[in-house]
């Protein structure tokens, strides 16, 4: 059984040896930690007089030849750290749609800008500020709508690299950023899109239909490349719930995301979804949708991990639980993380269909806390599961 056969496997609810690792990507900080620090620091390359005077001029005109091979090379060594850290799968997202906006501001083409900023070693990193298209007539405007087809082709290009060179050492779960819902909230924004979807219904469809035709055209470019298993990314809930009514997610998206998994399954594959926050009243519409699975189970928020493996569990994958806001960085204890991870393999691993990782990426991850996570999957994630 190789890697990407023992995943497949694992989402199938199948027997296998022991609970799979799973790796929710690694951020630049932890991929130096396992990989060594580059010769000279992203922020020092990107953050000087020199660099600013261009960016700030050019930078928009970048894209292709600096933006696009960055991100590429930065996301292979994700893969080639998780590999070497011993992960059974890595989520690798594929990201096509950065630009440099000025020097100190980053926009993706599907409209939105982002602040970009230390991650406090070094590297470059981005938080969501707000939209780039709040309107109609600013979508009209907007002069850098991406071609969908460079994109999957551009996708595809990397995955087949990708699983040319790590295929046979650890299965690949691949996705495109971003997720129907989440392109559209980041586009027109938090204050936006409630009145747009109760004022101008159409331009909301409108943003959905060139979503799906995204969405679609990636993710089959990246099982084209010999991807099995994706991991379709859409944060869809805040820490203490779903951003809209869980019927009007299901009216918006349901459709689409039942094709879309559906086509996945008729090629042989696999497919998760990833949101972030708590989704507990969402659960049952992935389900319907057709995912296999679901990670983040973010510790932070309300949901309850268990619950949802009491509930769900022998229908659809768990994929998470381990935290990242103090289980996998400095300030804990070795034996903390062992501890937590012997508590959900005890949960969650009863029955299968679960993967154990991080709840996501985050760029003070301690590798040392990460390597003691694997080692105690090994230690006590081997089936019959007798604790």
């Amino acid at each position: 059984m190789d890697f990407t056969e023992r995943i497949v496997a694992a989402i199938d609810g199948k027997k296998i040896d022991r609970v799979p690792t799973f790796s929710a990507s690694l951020d630049d900080w932890p991929v130096q930690q396992v990989l060594g620090k580059p010769l000279i620091p992203p922020k020092l390359i990107f953050k000087n007089p020199v660099s600013t005077f261009i960016i700030d001029r050019w930078g928009r005109k970048l894209k292709k030849l600096l933006v696009d091979p960055f991100l590429g090379s930065g996301l292979m060594k994700r893969i080639e750290a998780a590999v070497e850290l011993g992960f059974d799968c890595t989520w690798a997202v594929f990201e096509g749609t950065i630009m440099l906006w000025d020097s100190n501001t980053l926009a993706k083409t599907t409209g939105c800008f982002m602040d970009w900023i230390d991650d406090g070693h070094g590297n470059m990193y981005f938080m969501y500020r707000g939209p780039a298209i709040s309107t109609p007539e600013e979508y009209d405007a907007w002069e850098y709508h991406q071609d969908i087809d460079e994109l999957a082709h551009m996708a595809y290009k990397f995955f087949k690299k990708a699983m040319a060179k790590y295929g046979d050492k650890i299965c690949i779960i691949g996705e495109v950023s971003s997720g129907n819902f989440e392109i559209i909230l980041q586009m027109v924004g938090f204050q936006a899109l409630p009145i747009l979807l109760k004022k101008n219904r159409e331009y909301i469809q409108k943003l959905i239909k060139y979503n799906e035709e995204y969405t679609m055209k990636t993710q089959m470019a990246v099982m084209d490349a010999g991807v099995k298993v994706l991991l379709k990314g859409d944060d869809m809930a805040y820490k203490t719930g779903p951003m809209l009514n869980p019927k009007l997610m299901d009216e918006l998206f349901g459709d689409f995301y039942t094709r879309y998994t559906k086509t996945v399954h008729d090629r042989g594959g696999r497919v998760m979804i990833h949101s972030c926050g708590d989704n507990t009243k969402l659960f049952d519409y992935f389900i319907k949708w057709g995912f296999d699975g679901g990670h983040a189970y973010e510790n932070t928020s309300n949901v309850d991990i268990f619950e949802e493996k009491k509930k769900h569990g022998d229908v659809f994958t768990i994929v998470g639980g381990v935290g990242i806001d103090y289980t996998l960085t400095e300030r804990s204890k070795p034996q903390e993380v062992e501890e937590e991870v012997r508590h959900l393999i005890k949960m969650c691993a009863p029955g299968g269909r679960y993967l154990l990782g991080p709840a996501h990426d985050h760029p003070d991850m301690d590798i040392e806390k990460v390597r003691v996570m694997i080692e105690a999957v090994h230690k006590y994630g081997k089936y019959p599961i007798s604790m």
